[in-house]
């Protein structure tokens, strides 16, 4: 499982809070299981997204993922839920489909580098990820 995403866009940048960094920034993201995309949104606010996975991840007492962005109405449009043969891809904008389950290792390996690719794209661009990215 690989989340990734093409080109961070910042044109839409208008200031320099968290929150303007956060929805601001956004890309094409997809979602790929082996050789086929299992979910592709363009425009997605992968800074947000990457923020919330962070929080998620260090959460001992975690349970589902949900994201809720201030970018979309809709809670979930990225989401990763256990069952008992494993964790699951969603999305509330692919309505009744959900991947094979995987390994809580694919799931977290997945998420740490969606992270690590938006830190250093963050770095990249002179911004300080860690207060970008920080609760």
């Amino acid at each position: 499982m690989e989340m990734t995403y093409d080109y961070l866009n910042t044109a839409e940048l208008r200031g320099a809070t968290q929150a303007d960094y956060l929805i601001a920034f956004d890309a094409a993201l997809r979602v790929v299981i082996g050789d086929e995309t299992v979910y592709a949104e363009p425009g997605f606010p992968v800074v947000e997204l990457a923020r919330s996975l962070r929080i998620w991840l260090g959460n001992p007492g975690r349970g589902d993922f949900e994201f809720d962005s201030m970018s979309f109405e809709e809670v979930g449009s990225a989401a990763f839920r256990q069952t008992t043969a494993g964790w699951t891809f969603a999305s509330v904008f692919q309505t009744g489909a959900s991947t094979a389950p995987v390994d809580w290792a694919d799931v977290e390996q997945c998420c740490r580098r969606l992270v690590s690719r938006v830190e250093a794209d963050l770095t990249a661009l002179g911004l300080d990820p860690d207060e970008v990215l920080k609760r």
